[in-house]
């Protein structure tokens, strides 16, 4: 069950999980064809390679990177690294990017692959930020609520030990 956090307490937890994920390098960032001119997948690795997911969350940004169509040609390990600047973006309903339902989407299409390649805490902070997206989709309406979707197809079901909590965690919910 999702805890009451505020927007700057979830942004936090997502800047500790993944505080210490290394770059995985240009060659692992996205789906190229450099024989391709023009191929899609080329101009998001042009964008993207040498970029740290925190300077995605600086003003400008994110929208220079293009990011909901921008994630359908990163790599699994390139998609994994960006994911704590994409988190962090969903968390603004509101906001200018509308990354959330492309974030969802890509969550819920390959859900094993990503936490595959994720740690505990960072499992645990994708699993709060589906929760928070899945209550605030309820809460306005939509039609499909792909966020709950993600969680009730694949990620609600970790178990504590899997999302790195112990005991006194726990009893603090």
């Amino acid at each position: 069950m999702e805890a009451m956090m505020s927007t700057s307490e979830r942004a936090r937890e997502i800047e500790e999980a993944f505080a210490g994920r290394p770059y995985p390098g240009d060659g692992e960032i996205a789906l190229r064809r450099p024989a391709c001119p023009g191929y899609e997948g080329e101009e998001v690795w042009e964008r993207f390679q040498g970029r740290d997911w925190r300077e995605i969350l600086r003003t400008g940004q994110a929208r220079e990177l293009d990011l909901s169509s921008s994630m359908a040609f990163l790599t699994l390990q390139g998609f994994v690294y960006y994911l704590p600047a994409f988190l962090t973006l969903a968390l603004d309903v509101d906001g200018p990017f509308e990354i959330g339902e492309s974030l969802v989407f890509k969550l819920w299409s390959f859900p094993e692959e990503v936490a595959a390649l994720l740690a505990p805490a960072e499992k645990r902070a994708v699993v709060h930020v589906l929760e928070f997206l899945a209550r605030v989709y309820d809460e306005r309406n939509y039609l499909r609520n792909n966020a709950r979707v993600a969680l009730d197809h694949y990620w609600a079901y970790f178990t504590d030990e899997e999302l790195g909590l112990n005991r006194h965690d726990i009893q603090k919910k």
